[in-house]
């Protein structure tokens, strides 16, 4: 409710915004130049690549002293960010540039300090306190740059899990820290890289995608409740009790996290004795709305249906459309936007 009263307005939603962008690279400081660097701990993507360039850099005449860890993460994230622009569209690419540029200056303002000596705890706390500046940023609409963009073209493109793609890459890294430094400091990348991506993961909730199983014996009710609740499509199956032999209807929706708790509390209000079964779901290929597809749906649905006296009695039974034509009508993703 906070989030859609904020997108309403503006220049309130510009604020956000600008917020969770300053927040994020002030967590990509933090976590590298409290934790990570200090306890001789390589972070992931362009991040970790640039500490790596660092280690030889520093003894470099002339440009040496400038080679810092943020001015190497702001030079390889150039490329990248014509990349976005190309492939992810403006908006977001005017985003990132904006957190790739404040980290840059995060990372350079804020003084080396050692917090701790223990390689587990700063490997931990590191890639947990960076992977929340990486998460926040994809959940609303921009990224901290490097990997992540590169990680999101591809995950539009094979519908992969971002976090994954991201960690297969950061293998390199993982064996650059053994090489460097000393293969224990290795496993501790290895377990600051996952810290990263598990908190990613975490965050980034459109990616995670479940199969909700519900068994009622108010099928109508109940699915007319889900379409009031979320734009997704209801598959009724027959089902059967396995004591009793009654005959009862299952309804499966494929939805996502964020969609748990307003499905959970439509099948409650409707069929209180329903049972819910959630299932993580792997890959789902087929009619699965996005966010901004779902508030056309949304618009679509206010203009067909059919006008009623009283909404409560309203069933989307009596839609003039069916769902796949309704589907049919709401814009695609173009993965070159």
């Amino acid at each position: 409710m906070i989030i859609e009263y904020i997108q309403q307005r503006p220049w309130l939603n510009f604020l956000f915004e600008l917020t969770v962008a300053l927040t994020a690279a002030f967590c990509i400081g933090i976590g590298l130049k409290i934790f990570l660097i200090p306890g001789n701990i390589f972070s992931s993507g362009t991040s970790g690549l640039a500490q790596i360039i660092n280690y030889f850099a520093t003894s470099i005449p002339i440009i040496g002293p400038f080679m810092t860890v943020g001015n190497i993460y702001f030079i390889f994230n150039i490329p990248i960010i014509f990349l976005s622009w190309v492939k992810l569209g403006k908006q977001f690419t005017i985003w990132t540039l904006i957190v790739v540029f404040v980290s840059t200056l995060a990372t350079n303002m804020i003084p080396l300090t050692v917090v701790s000596t223990n390689p587990l705890l700063n490997a931990i706390i590191g890639g947990v306190i960076c992977g929340i500046g990486s998460g926040i940023t994809i959940k609303y609409g921009m990224s901290c740059g490097g990997l992540d963009i590169i990680t999101l073209v591809i995950s539009r493109i094979t519908e992969m899990n971002v976090a994954f793609i991201g960690f297969a890459i950061n293998l390199l890294i993982i064996l650059a820290s053994g090489l460097l430094y000393d293969w224990e400091y290795a496993l501790y990348t290895l377990i600051s890289i996952y810290a990263l991506a598990k908190t990613i993961d975490g965050i980034h909730t459109n990616e995670q995608r479940l199969t909700a199983l519900v068994v009622t014996n108010n099928t109508d009710e109940v699915v007319n409740a889900i379409y009031k609740s979320i734009v997704r499509g209801v598959t009724i199956l027959e089902g059967q009790g396995g004591y009793s032999r009654d005959k009862r209807d299952v309804l499966m929706v494929v939805l996502n996290r964020y969609e748990m708790f307003p499905l959970e509390q439509a099948i409650r209000q409707s069929d209180p004795k329903a049972f819910i079964n959630f299932i993580r779901s792997n890959k789902v290929v087929g009619h699965f709305f996005s966010r901004d597809q779902q508030r056309a749906m949304r618009k679509q649905v206010q203009v067909d249906r059919p006008k009623v006296e009283n909404t409560e009695d309203f069933n989307f039974f009596n839609m003039p459309m069916e769902f796949d034509q309704l589907y049919d009508q709401i814009p695609q993703e173009d993965e070159d936007e």
